[in-house]
């Protein structure tokens, strides 16, 4: 390895006998020589961290990692600002690098653990940074708070849809009621946040998704569940209200997924919906209320339609079929949309693989 400076030359001979030609050691007359009383810093004689590297790289690289469907313009303006924010907030670092190490192991299974390890390692310390320092957010934490807490659902969500524990719907509902637990408490962080990012690099991103979220439902596929909740007698008029907001938002999720020009992630309902739908539909969700897993059957078919995503894969049809084994053949009729959807699709992808 050279590096340029044809006056001086010198050679540096290596334990295993290499010999490394080095030709730009300083000129001891030379003015700009660095003096022996200048500080020196320790931490620069510290091996790098190749593990921490491999992360960071595959963070700067991999247009995939936050990909919600079209938008990848997205990226390119979020992760280098994430990276230059995380500088000052280590707590954004750590989840940054976990998140990495979350889609390594998707992308190589046969190193998985280790990844996964790496991910929880990192995940765990970031949580713990974040909660170390706790202050009010204010305008020269708010972008990195909000960063964080948007990062790590996306990290929590993806690990919930890759559960696959025996115990059927009761397993899955253990995991996917803590996920849905955290992202309230992050909406809570999120939602102080947001009045003081005005004038901020996120500003843009934030105003395409509460525009996003303000959007009319145009299509039918919520129809029938939508039915079901209005002529339900054994529901109060609260949960009917929570049931028909959380229908609300599941029909712009499927006009995205459907719009002829995409804007923006068309699949950006998936991630939101769990912090948009109201705390009343999550708590008859928790005690496994009929109608509204019901209304869960439909966004397991929303799942469904972003299974190319990597934080989903096949989480819709295998969240549906915990739910139509729970309710029983009775409840058919209100899921037929979502089982035929699904089964359609299946048998497609079936028929292209013989």
């Amino acid at each position: 390895m050279s590096l340029g400076n044809s006056r001086n030359q010198s050679g540096i001979t290596l334990h295993n006998g290499t010999s490394m030609v080095v030709t730009s050691l300083p000129d001891p007359n030379s003015p700009e020589r660095p003096s022996n009383n200048s500080p020196e810093d320790p931490t620069l004689d510290q091996a790098i961290n190749l593990k921490h590297m491999e992360l960071l790289i595959h963070l700067s690289i991999d247009e995939e990692i936050f990909c919600l469907g079209t938008n990848v313009s997205a990226y390119h303006s979020i992760v280098p600002l994430a990276l230059k924010t995380s500088l000052e907030s280590p707590y954004l670092l750590h989840q940054l690098l976990a998140f990495s190490a979350r889609h390594l192991a998707y992308l190589h299974p046969q190193s998985s653990a280790s990844y996964f390890q790496q991910a929880l390692t990192l995940q765990t310390r970031a949580v713990s940074l974040f909660n170390a320092p706790w202050t009010q957010v204010d305008p020269p934490n708010c972008v990195a708070m909000l960063l964080f807490s948007s990062i790590l659902g996306h990290h929590l969500l993806a690990d919930t849809l890759a559960k696959r524990d025996p115990g059927g719907l009761n397993a899955f509902m253990t995991h996917y009621m803590k996920c849905w637990e955290m992202h309230r408490g992050i909406y809570a962080i999120a939602t102080t946040a947001w009045p003081l990012l005005k004038g901020s690099e996120l500003e843009r991103i934030l105003s395409w998704s509460a525009e996003f979220n303000r959007q009319s439902p145009r299509g039918s596929q919520c129809q029938r569940i939508r039915a079901l909740i209005d002529g339900a007698d054994g529901l109060g008029e609260g949960t009917k209200e929570a049931c028909r907001l959380a229908i609300h938002y599941l029909q712009i999720g499927f006009d995205a997924v459907f719009a002829r020009e995409a804007q923006g992630n068309r699949y950006q309902m998936i991630v939101s919906w769990t912090i948009l739908a109201s705390p009343e539909f999550a708590s008859r969700l928790e005690v496994k209320q009929p109608e509204v897993l019901a209304v869960l059957g439909y966004y397991a078919l929303l799942l469904h339609y972003g299974r190319k995503l990597w934080q989903v894969g096949d989480a819709g049809a295998y969240l549906l079929g915990l739910i139509v084994d729970y309710l029983g053949p009775e409840w058919d009729h209100w899921l037929e949309c979502p089982r035929e959807m699904v089964a359609r699709d299946l048998e497609e992808a079936l028929e292209s693989c013989s």
